[in-house]
């Protein structure tokens, strides 16, 4: 394998790592239907606003998601919306063995 698929392989095995919490997927899947504050993503998914914003720091940091600061406001918004559909594809497998 060269260095440039190595390197790619790798920073797709981090981003697959980050999106491995139950918190961060729902997070990716709120973010989908549109862009929240951090406060606000807190309230909707019964979470601390510090704990929200370490798992929002995660997300950014591997390029799920960014950060737009729109006056004292700052919005997150989805970067990589395909992760939802990988998400989704794994919740309920289309070659799930049927009995």
């Amino acid at each position: 394998m060269n260095e440039y698929k190595a390197e790619q392989f790798e920073d797709t095995a981090k981003r697959f790592k980050t999106l491995g919490h139950p918190m961060r997927l729902a997070i990716v899947e709120a973010l989908f239907a549109r862009s929240y504050c951090v406060c606000e993503l807190a309230e909707l998914l019964g979470m601390h606003k510090s704990i929200t914003s370490k798992h929002l720091s995660a997300l950014k940091h591997v390029g799920i998601i960014d950060m737009q600061r729109e006056g004292t406001r700052v919005n997150c918004i989805l970067t990589m919306p395909c992760v939802l559909e990988m998400m989704h594809c794994a919740i309920k497998p289309q070659n799930e063995v049927k009995e």
